[in-house]
């Protein structure tokens, strides 16, 4: 028996190996937990599903039964997808192959009475037909408009929570039946005035007056768009285009809506649309990318920065930033991919550092405005911060207590500190300080936020 162990061991020693397959996973959300709540009705969903999986099936159960199908995107084990909610709990129920996982989320509806309005304008006529590249495209204004609002909803509260702020967003206006309320307002000039007017603070000026005049709402923050805007073909002139916003007013020509999605469940397929666009037809604002994508990607972008202004950004420096051209990447929020354009010859993808947002000196602001309370709130003190800028410093007083205080060279809000508790209702930043916040650059304008959600401003260069 010796001999035949010692004999046995002269050969290699045999393994079995056991080739196992790595299950499949169930689809995870990564960006949202079950038994969590919300304050606004479409959600956005970031996850993962296993490699080998190419299709994703998502069902809300509370919603009816002609809702149109949720279609998410997919790509190499990553998802997104936008789902729209009814108020009280909704169970989404992923499908990935065999796998499935469920995601239970209440919608609570905001109650703050702060809101943003939308409008469209036209001019004395009432013609409310935008521009379109053929006759076949609907004149379906209201659809379009809702849609991108709710879009811009989303992308803001997503963002928010991404830079720790929650998710706070703004509150759409809607009526008794939950639907989202477009206003058509007929302005009290011919189109040709406004076209005479181009797109100067000129005719935001008009617009504004009117609409402060003849629809006054002092909870409102108001994004108008024109219907009238047009291109001429024979000279390629645009006539009654603007992007222009502050105080209360956002005033956007409607030169690309052709290009926005109708409805929620075509959103993301708007945003993956390669059709090229005729510029000799219709305003090619894409940023160079000539494609529907690209189109309706800037000029949702671009009407939420505008919004941004009403609730008193300013531009700031951060590429990706909405305050800055970061609205040509609002896309990239929705989506994993952008197909070939003017500016790329194959699909490109990117990662979740290269999506657009607002940046934290922007977020860090808005955290604080009385449009982004998702809560009615009682405010004691409707006063403005006092801003008094010095040859040493700079003091901001509110007696709520002071919460955010910007720093701007040129037209750009470059620098930032926040303040908090009940000792901050004065605050004092010397110009040693800023100099280093601002890298020696000249200190040109003072911004600050209250915690009653009030913002004021004051020129340092004078």
């Amino acid at each position: 028996m010796l001999h035949t162990a010692v004999r046995m061991l002269r050969y290699p020693p045999l393994f079995v190996c056991l080739l196992t397959v790595a299950a499949a996973a169930p689809p995870e959300v990564q960006n949202h937990e079950t038994g969590s709540t919300v304050r606004y009705p479409v959600v956005l969903l970031r996850g993962r599903i296993s490699k080998d999986q190419r299709q994703l099936t998502i069902v809300n159960s509370r919603l009816e039964e002609n809702v149109p199908q949720i279609r998410p995107v997919v790509h190499e084990g990553r998802f997104k997808a936008l789902v729209p909610l009814r108020e009280g709990e909704n169970t989404i129920v992923l499908s990935a192959g065999d796998e499935q996982s469920t995601l239970k989320l209440s919608y609570v509806p905001q109650t703050n009475p702060f809101y943003v309005r939308l409008v469209w304008m036209t001019d004395n006529t009432g013609d409310t037909k935008f521009a379109t590249p053929s006759d076949d495209v609907p004149q379906d204004y209201e659809a379009r408009l809702r849609t991108a609002a709710q879009l811009m909803q989303t992308f803001t509260a997503e963002r928010m929570h991404d830079l720790g702020f929650g998710r706070r967003t703004f509150r759409l206006e809607r009526d008794a039946a939950g639907e989202i309320i477009v206003h058509t307002f007929a302005g009290p000039e011919t189109a040709d005035f406004y076209y005479e007017l181009g797109d100067s603070n000129g005719w935001w000026r008009n617009v504004y007056r009117w609409l402060n005049a003849d629809h006054p709402d002092p909870f409102a923050k108001n994004i108008v768009l024109a219907a009238y805007t047009r291109k001429e073909p024979e000279t390629g002139r645009l006539k009654g285009h603007t992007a222009l916003g502050g105080g209360n007013l956002g005033l956007f020509g409607s030169a690309s809506v052709f290009a926005w999605p109708r409805d929620i469940s075509t959103a993301l397929d708007v945003f993956g649309d390669d059709t090229r666009v005729d510029g000799t037809r219709v305003h090619d604002d894409s940023a160079g990318r000539s494609t529907y994508w690209g189109l309706a990607s800037t000029t949702i972008g671009a009407t939420l920065h505008e919004m941004g202004h009403t609730f008193g950004l300013p531009h700031c420096k951060d590429g990706l930033g909405i305050m800055t051209r970061g609205f040509d990447r609002f896309n990239r929020v929705f989506t994993l991919a952008e197909p070939p354009s003017g500016q790329n010859r194959q699909t490109r993808y990117f990662t979740s550092k290269q999506e657009a947002y607002f940046a934290p000196i922007s977020a860090a602001f808005l955290q604080w405005s009385r449009w982004f309370q998702l809560n009615e709130t009682t405010y004691e003190d409707n006063a403005p911060p006092r801003i008094r800028v010095t040859d040493d410093s700079v003091v901001v007083s509110a007696a709520s207590g002071v919460r955010w205080v910007g720093f701007w060279v040129g037209g750009d809000v470059v620098a930032y500190r926040e303040f908090d508790g009940p000792d901050a209702t004065e605050v004092t930043v010397s110009r040693e300080e800023i100099g280093k916040l601002l890298r020696g650059q000249p200190l040109s304008t003072v911004t600050a936020m209250s915690a009653s959600g009030r913002d004021g401003r004051q020129r340092a260069d004078r």
